[in-house]
């Protein structure tokens, strides 16, 4: 009965007069993100879970910033408009909501909200923006990941890995839930995927009391661990034995400056006074924000 009733009005009306209906003018000048969350709950409470949301508020953020006294790191984290390839600007209100949803779908030139589908949505303006199926909408501020990833010539963008999309609705309010069908409901939380063992190539040779271990990222496409700004890492142990007896340990630490690069080996030259029969390499990660390790794999070579 409800669709029938809004089909009617939009027959009998025409969309230009329902959108003036329904235009609730206050939505176009940046208000609090809650306000979003009237009509699209399900992308406001992923956002809310995510590190866009705290972007502004970190402890990590205000400890690498000389609370927020560095400027250059400022505008991406509380951007006024996101834009493709271009540094934002720093807003000037609501910085605590740090990247928000306006920082990332209003545009001042249009007066209306952008995003990737031709859509009618009446209580604000709409334009459809193909940027947002695009890792240039990404580059901005994360402009080191984003060149490391141009140059592995990956098919896959940067919403493929950390905005993974199911079909929904993308709104839950009535009527407008009804507006148009389901379509690819992107994942706000943006989360930060694990590698596992997949994802690397390990290739050792022994020579004397000389070992050689490369490996290479053959799956990611870009620099891990990777960060325009924060220090992720990633530890890499090796350990070697004879005969179950342990007679090596190195240990190694890769952050963004000397990550695994997309498909490019990385070597590491170890010395032991005895040849071993079995090394095993462990890695580990810690991300930017985290107190603690997390395990990535861990996998045994034998030798004879």
């Amino acid at each position: 009965m409800r669709v029938i009733f809004l089909l009617f009005l939009m027959f009998s009306l025409g969309c230009e007069k329902i959108e003036k209906i329904f235009l609730e003018e206050d939505i176009l000048d940046r208000p609090p993100s809650k306000r979003c969350s009237e009509c699209h709950t399900k992308i406001y409470s992923q956002w809310k879970d995510s590190r866009h949301s705290v972007a502004w508020i970190s402890e990590d953020f205000i400890k690498k910033t000389e609370n927020r006294t560095k400027t250059k790191c400022l505008s991406c984290h509380a951007p006024l408009e996101v834009k493709a390839v271009k540094k934002p600007e720093l807003r000037n209100k609501l910085r605590e909501e740090g990247v928000n949803c306006f920082s990332c779908h209003y545009r001042g030139d249009t007066n209306s909200i952008h995003g990737p589908y031709r859509v009618f949505s009446p209580p604000h303006y709409s334009t459809y923006d193909p940027d947002y199926i695009s890792s240039k909408i990404c580059a901005g501020c994360h402009e080191k990941t984003y060149l490391k990833w141009k140059e592995s010539g990956s098919v896959k963008n940067c919403q493929d890995c950390h905005m993974p999309a199911k079909k929904e609705r993308l709104i839950q309010k009535f009527p407008f839930t009804y507006f148009h069908s389901k379509k690819n409901l992107h994942n706000h939380s943006f989360p930060s995927l694990k590698a596992d063992e997949k994802d690397f190539l390990i290739n050792f040779s022994i020579k004397q009391n000389f070992i050689l271990m490369k490996i290479k990222n053959i799956k990611i496409p870009h620099t891990i661990p990777t960060s325009q700004q924060g220090s992720p890492k990633y530890y890499i142990t090796i350990t070697g034995y004879k005969h179950n007896k342990k007679i090596l340990e190195e240990k190694f630490m890769l952050t963004p400056k000397n990550g695994l690069e997309p498909k490019k080996w990385k070597s590491f030259d170890l010395f032991v006074d005895d040849k071993p029969n079995k090394i095993s390499i462990k890695i580990d990660r810690k991300l930017s924000w985290s107190k603690k390790k997390e395990e990535i794999f861990k996998k045994d070579f034998y030798f004879d």
